[in-house]
Formats: structure tokens, C-alpha cells, sequence
């Protein structure tokens, strides 16, 4: 079930990338989000260490256009994100409030989209 889901995020995020360089030179990449050692299941997410910090910076990369994308789904989070490489994507994603606070893990992945998003007009 989650695969599917997942599988529906991924097919809306690559809509919301229909006007990406054709060209490839722009880099694309997957950031998976869960939940890490030091998230306490007793609190809300906003009283989590980190977690509004966590929200600023996600919110300053939206505005900034590096996020192209972003949901959640059950307990996890996903996020698309443009870089110049997965290191530079990685390092970003390491530097965030949250997962140096302990309360997120990220996995960050190359996305290669294959079959780019076509809405049909019929």
C-alpha cells in the first residue's frame, strides 16, 4: 500500500517538474524522511528539538525553489529537491534543524525521471 502511495507522489512530483531543463542539466533528487533517535513519540511535532527550525528550513529552500516538491505519507515525509550533485543534496538535507537535532533520518537519492508527467487533455 505504501508503494503505491509512493509511486502516486513520485508521478505528481515529477508533474510539478514538467518544465525542468530539457536538456538534463538540471539534477534532481529524492529526500526520504523518517523518524530518528532523538524523536519523542510523547510529544507533538512542534514541541520536538529542532522541528520548527526543521519547518523554517524547509519552507526558506520552497521559497528559494531548491523544493519542487514535498508530502507526506504515513509516518514519513518526502521532499524533491534540485542540486548541482547528490553530495551537494546530501549536504544540505545533513545540515537541516531536524536531522541535526537527532529527530529525523534522511536518505537522499538520485531521481531519474524516465517517463516525464503528461497531463492528457482529452
Amino acid at each position: 500500500m505504501l508503494h503505491r502511495i509512493l509511486i502516486t507522489l513520485l508521478a505528481l512530483a515529477v508533474s510539478t517538474i514538467a518544465l525542468a531543463d530539457e536538456a538534463g542539466t538540471t539534477h534532481l533528487y529524492i529526500v526520504h524522511f523518517e523518524t530518528g533517535a532523538e524523536w519523542d513519540a510523547a510529544l507533538t511535532p512542534g514541541e520536538q528539538p529542532g522541528f520548527k527550525e526543521h519547518s523554517a528550513n524547509l519552507n526558506r529552500l520552497r521559497k528559494a525553489g531548491t523544493i519542487v516538491f514535498g508530502a507526506r505519507y504515513g509516518e514519513l515525509g518526502l521532499i524533491v529537491l534540485k542540486a548541482e550533485s547528490l553530495d551537494a543534496a546530501t549536504e544540505l538535507m545533513q545540515a537541516d534543524p531536524g536531522v541535526t537535532a537527532g529527530i529525523f533520518d534522511v536518505r537522499v537519492e538520485t531521481l531519474n525521471v524516465f517517463y516525464p508527467w503528461r497531463q492528457d487533455t482529452g
